[in-house]
């Protein structure tokens, strides 16, 4: 393992925050709410089916977060600091370890009685994650506009904050730093809530830009507008979802040819006693340019986790977990299947902090196409031990 590095300003900020917010009275939380900026098409809670009656629009944080009011609208504070300590051994290497700071986040959400909401969320290393602009327009109807998720795979659109994973894994490295087709991109989406359904029905429609390491796009190349489309029906603690996502051939890195996938995914909650089983499951099939191949590809992925205890914000839980995911880059190519393993335990306080331990396995076949063998973290064979501590405010 790799020395620690000494423990700068930053770092000694970090603990100090960490400290402060362990440190919370437990009275400070207790509700749990999605958080806006993770995931673009988080749900509120529905209107009663049948009702007619409009839901309100998404909720951005958390109700103990620091609330700013002042005549012209309320400003909400908030964030989130991740710990990580990862151990790898590549196929024929050595174990190396490395401590880093996957996420050190701010985030501010301007509101303005239920009708607009402007959204903040910068990464304290110097990135904005999302920024964004969401105007209720009436008869169901939102429209948003700026930077943030595109809605295609359920679990990359899942809050990391709600998953049980330490990591997202391998479909994570496919689809957003190798494909670009995933993540937050700058876009425009109209969104559409069935005010009289039974259940919660959403679709969202919008285009998002593809960017070049220079973040410009030639206007030859269209630029770079990507069309998706997602809906969503939520009945009780089922949801179920379908996405669909066109790079045409002049907004795609790949050359001349165009991208496109289709997805289906199911979520479930289960409770059991003062916990719950929860899971997310997902298939995708479609063909990537920069991949190649005459045929389509094939990817899956599952998580599960079975949470004892946190029925509340705020009380003690521990959650095992399960993730399993695999990928045919190609169906006409034989021996280029790449699958991951990976199981591991939360303890902590609900929605507060926890500690996350995670061991993984990653199997790439002889025949994995070059493009995903030479990505900055690599599909290559490895094994990984992850240790994180993450602390919300």
């Amino acid at each position: 393992m790799r020395p620690l590095p000494h423990r700068g300003p930053m770092g000694r900020g970090v603990l100090l925050i960490a400290l402060l917010v362990l440190g919370r009275p437990a009275s400070a939380q207790d509700t749990e709410a999605p958080r806006a900026s993770d995931t673009a098409t988080e749900a509120p809670e529905p209107a009663a089916p049948g009702s007619g009656a409009e839901a309100p629009e998404p909720t951005s944080r958390e109700p103990e977060a620091l609330v700013l009011s002042t005549n012209f609208g309320d400003v909400q504070l908030g964030g989130r600091i991740n710990v990580r300590e990862t151990i790898e051994q590549p196929q024929g290497g050595i174990w190396a370890g490395e401590l880093t700071l996957p996420a050190a986040r701010l985030e501010a959400t301007y509101r303005w009685k239920k009708r607009l909401r402007a959204v903040v969320e910068f990464d304290v290393r110097g990135e904005v994650k999302d920024a964004f602009i969401w105007l209720k327009l009436g008869q169901g109807f939102a429209t948003r506009a700026g930077r943030f998720k595109v809605p295609l795979s359920l679990i990359e659109l899942e809050s990391a904050t709600r998953l049980p994973v330490v990591r997202r894994g391998l479909l994570r490295d496919v689809l957003d730093d190798a494909l670009g087709l995933s993540g937050r991109l700058p876009g425009a989406q109209v969104e559409w809530k069935c005010p009289g359904c039974l259940g919660n029905v959403r679709l969202l429609s919008g285009v998002w830009q593809t960017q070049d390491p220079d973040s410009k796009v030639a206007l030859e190349r269209g630029l770079g507008l990507m069309p998706a489309l997602r809906g969503t029906w939520e009945l009780g603690s089922v949801e179920l979802g379908a996405s669909g996502l066109l790079q045409p051939a002049g907004a795609s890195p790949g050359g001349d040819q165009r991208s496109w996938l289709a997805e289906l995914d199911v979520r479930h909650t289960l409770a059991l006693g003062s916990g719950a089983l929860r899971t997310w499951a997902e298939a995708l099939t479609g063909r990537a340019a920069l991949i190649g191949g005459t045929g389509k590809m094939l990817m899956g992925r599952v998580v599960t986790g079975w949470r004892l205890g946190g029925a509340d914000r705020g009380k003690a839980y521990v959650e095992p977990f399960l993730m399993l995911s695999a990928m045919d880059p190609d169906l006409d190519r034989p021996d280029d299947l790449l699958w991951e393993g990976a199981a591991g335990l939360n303890a902590g306080q609900w929605n507060r902090w926890r500690v996350q331990t995670q061991f993984e396995v990653r199997k790439a076949s002889s025949g994995t196409p070059p493009v995903l063998e030479a990505l900055e973290e690599s599909l290559a064979s490895r094994r990984a031990v992850l240790v994180q501590l993450e602390v919300g405010f």
